[in-house]
């Protein structure tokens, strides 16, 4: 009987290991993920002409806010009008609300030629020759089709009583390749073709 006792036993913790053995193998073959970055304009996009700006010109941008459904790492993709999805191996490599004000505030300081473009100050003590505030309602992608980036921007003088510009601004851009890489690129792209609009209307506000 003991025998046979410490037969059942010795099964029994063999199918264990190799269990355990098979979900090791599992979990270290598992798909690894991918992480993506939006960037700012490199300098050398920047011609002479769009980059000449008033000398001291100071810009306050934000607040910004983005949709509650891009508050994750996961990459969104639309599928039709009501449908989305997260790809769990695709991931944003920070905050999208965070990279999107960084690239913004690069982009406007190289645009504008000037350094003091400043993130938005909650206690209000950084003065400022504007205060951009932005709604951005969509910047997403639909799957195999375009790059969205839909927002409501208004742009406020020193004393804040009204606004100087009120706008939204609608863009679209096609994806380079038909992946996600692809896809940031065209979300990127969207991006950059905002910041140039609102550099121009700042531009347009100093003449």
């Amino acid at each position: 009987m003991r025998k046979i006792k410490y037969h059942r036993i010795y099964c029994i913790g063999m199918i264990l290991t190799a269990f355990v053995m098979i979900l090791a193998g599992c979990a270290g073959t598992s798909k690894p993920s991918n992480f993506y970055l939006l960037r700012a304009l490199p300098e050398s996009e920047i011609s002479t002409t769009t980059a000449a700006g008033k000398d001291g010109l100071s810009v306050l941008v934000g607040p910004i806010t983005l949709p509650a459904y891009l508050d994750r790492s996961q990459i969104v993709t639309l599928f039709g009008n009501n449908e989305l999805k997260m790809d769990e191996f695709s991931r944003w490599a920070e905050p999208l609300q965070d990279n999107f004000y960084r690239v913004l505030i690069e982009n406007l300081s190289l645009l504008l030629n000037t350094p003091r473009i400043y993130a938005y100050d909650r206690r209000g003590l950084t003065p400022s020759d504007f205060q951009i505030i932005i709604d951005v309602t969509r910047f997403d992608r639909v799957a195999g089709e375009d790059a969205h980036l839909t927002a409501f921007w208004t742009v406020e003088g020193k004393d804040s009583k009204r606004h100087l510009i009120i706008r939204k601004s609608v863009f679209r851009a096609a994806s380079p390749a038909p992946n996600l890489t692809g896809a940031v690129i065209a979300q990127n792209s969207t991006l950059t073709e905002f910041s140039r609009e609102i550099a121009t209307a700042i531009q347009s506000l100093q003449r």
